[in-house]
């Protein structure tokens, strides 16, 4: 855990700093400090936010080493910052963070005031003055000779200054020229940025399988040279991951969008996927699953009962440790609506049984032993799909392989070639050129939207919305709590 920084200047050696609630209940809001305070729920805040992901002391904010810093006081819902979340960041020009997902937004910057700007100030006002007094006829019309005369000899300038207006409007023109070949080169700059984030996105998708089968090279041989090079890569991860944040910072991928959508952008990025590639329907076709899931009561029954017997926390635990986001947890929802005494149909694969719906063949690939029932339809305490720890296990290891393997990191890939029910999606799959950047989710539904089962396509729809659901419940329509808070999984790497 890192060491909090602990302040040692003073106030006057300090710059002020603003803060700008753009987003929340206390939106519009702005605040200025020049000395260390907290942001939070309690009354002790010098900020108080009632937004319901915001912890009772959320953040602290205090100014050490010659900067101002932002730091995440071990909060429930976490800060984020480019959809990823932090412990302590620096404020550096106008620096933005958001406290849970989809919760209040909060611009930093640092406040400036030189004589310069006072000067300004003061001065503006006698100016304006000035120009009603000696210059705009409507007023003071008893005016003085000498008001008159300045008028006089204004109006006789303005004669001789006619001439040049031409000229002038044609300087405008070019200025107007200049303005669009401006706006252009930004907007060029802005696609180029725009590009360069995506490499760095899948680079670092690249660089997270690359890592994966250094760690299975690591543990079968204990190759101390490659466990070097999967600590090397540990860092360039972590190098990356902060440059695609500051990139989805800089060109306000987040700002704009409403909670509903920002918290969908935010569970893609968990699975494995780019926000700035998503496709453009994608949101609204998310949300229209969301309203789907509101037709019956299967999503809130399954929650509540997997919570009363603590499968999201040991779920979570065990997706973590090989290395997936706990949202798979959702993947078990859809296929047996976390009932591990769930049984399937008879089918030309077998009987699929358990909370993670395995078929014979690829339980007994992953560990775990069938029944004496296996042919039968019928639930089997003896057989180890049915058994939750066992079965969670060998499902978070199969899901391994495939993210590891023909879904290049793509978790919403992994979904679908999780859909047993049709061989022709895997096959669809191993078709695109094996790298991230060309064969993840988005690329898989431009390339074949009207080849894809109209089955496996609402299962992995079904498995995302449920998953944005999950994210904040509330904000969506749906009365129960948020399964395990809401981050981006990193877990140390062995």
């Amino acid at each position: 855990m890192e060491t909090k920084i602990q302040p040692k200047e003073t106030p006057r050696d300090r710059p002020s700093v603003t803060v700008k609630i753009q987003r929340g209940k206390s939106a519009g809001q702005e605040f200025t400090f020049d000395k260390d305070f907290k942001i939070g729920r309690e009354k002790e805040c010098e900020i108080i936010l009632t937004d319901d992901n915001v912890s009772r002391v959320h953040t602290e904010v205090e100014f050490a080493k010659g900067n101002w810093w932002i730091n995440d006081v071990e909060s429930t819902n976490g800060t984020f910052k480019g959809g990823a979340r932090i412990s302590h960041i620096p404020v550096k020009g106008r620096t933005s963070v958001v406290l849970g997902v989809g919760g209040p937004r909060l611009v930093f910057e640092i406040k400036a005031t030189t004589k310069e700007d006072l000067a300004a100030a003061t001065q503006l006002p006698s100016v304006t003055n000035y120009k009603k007094h000696y210059f705009d006829d409507r007023t003071n019309l008893d005016a003085g000779q000498h008001t008159r005369m300045i008028r006089q000899a204004f109006k006789e300038v303005r004669k001789v200054q006619s001439k040049k207006y031409t000229k002038i409007i044609a300087g405008l023109v070019l200025l107007t020229v200049a303005a669009i070949t401006y706006g252009w080169i930004k907007e060029n700059q802005l696609e180029k940025q725009r590009q360069l984030a995506q490499e760095v996105f899948y680079k670092l998708k690249s660089l997270e399988i690359a890592n994966a089968k250094l760690r299975a090279w690591v543990a079968r041989t204990g190759d101390e040279q490659a466990k070097e090079e999967a600590s090397r890569n540990l860092a360039l991860r972590e190098e990356l991951t902060n440059s695609y944040n500051t990139f989805i910072d800089e060109m306000g991928v987040y700002s704009g969008v409403s909670e509903e959508e920002r918290t969908v952008y935010h569970v893609a990025r968990v699975f494995g996927e780019c926000e700035l590639t998503m496709p453009e329907e994608f949101v609204k076709e998310v949300l229209a699953y969301v309203n789907e899931w509101k037709l019956s009561s299967r999503l809130v029954n399954a929650i509540q009962r997997a919570e009363k017997e603590g499968y999201p926390q040991e779920i979570a635990k065990v997706m973590l440790t090989k290395h997936l986001p706990p949202q798979f947890m959702y993947l078990g929802l859809q296929e047996s609506d976390l009932d591990v005494t769930k049984v399937g149909p008879k089918t030309r694969f077998g009987i699929a049984k358990g909370m993670w719906q395995f078929i014979p063949s690829t339980a007994l690939e992953y560990g775990l032993r069938t029944g004496p029932l296996v042919y039968m339809d019928r639930h089997d305490p003896r057989d180890e799909r049915q058994d939750f720890e066992k079965s969670t296990v060998a499902a978070a290891s199969y899901l391994q392989d495939i993210y590891n393997g023909e879904a290049q990191a793509s978790g919403l890939l992994v979904c679908a070639s999780y859909n047993w029910g049709h061989n022709l999606v895997r096959g669809l799959i191993k078709k695109m050129p094996e790298n991230p950047q060309e064969r993840n989710f988005w690329q898989f539904l431009v390339k074949y939207r009207n080849k894809i089962p109209k089955e496996t396509y609402d299962y992995v729809f079904y498995i995302f919305s449920a998953a944005v659901i999950g994210e904040n419940p509330k904000l969506f329509g749906f009365n129960f709590e948020r399964p395990f808070p809401p981050t981006l999984p990193q877990v140390a790497e062995k």
